[in-house]
């Protein structure tokens, strides 16, 4: 059972804590997400959050997993100037009633036509986390 705490009023946790303890090895997948190659130019900001959203939560099911088990994802931005359209799509996506700890900072990307990137970690039913491996590629 995931119970939250200092949960702010934004679409984010600041912590969350999982039953007594946390089994970081075995429990917990970790991605890193970015749209599907290859990424068409003139895409927005928006349009990658959301192709990335949706990735997660494909890869998530394929793991017996969903976003309401997502602890934290950490969004980078090309830009800071695509934060408020990030964000928006962000509040329409997220999941109210378990929201995860979110961070979003700005970094050069690998790929020039990439506005946002994602690193997800969420936890995983027992025997998920083998799964996870096999998740992480497209």
């Amino acid at each position: 059972m995931i119970t939250h705490i200092l949960k702010s009023g934004d679409a984010q946790s600041k912590s969350r804590v999982r039953s007594a303890t946390i089994s970081v090895i075995g429990e917990t997948a970790y991605m890193t997400v970015i749209p599907p190659l290859p990424i068409a130019p003139g895409g927005t900001a928006a349009d990658q959050a959301r192709q990335i959203f949706a990735s997660i939560e494909e890869r998530l099911a394929r793991i017996g997993s969903d976003k309401s088990k997502i602890a934290h994802i950490t969004i980078w931005l090309a830009d800071l100037s695509y934060f408020s359209e990030v964000t928006a799509v962000w509040n329409e996506w997220v999941d109210p009633e378990h929201p995860p700890v979110r961070a979003c900072g700005q970094v050069s990307l690998a790929n020039e036509a990439l506005k946002v990137e994602m690193i997800v970690v969420a936890w995983a039913p027992p025997g998920g986390a083998a799964r996870a491996a096999e998740a992480v590629t497209p």
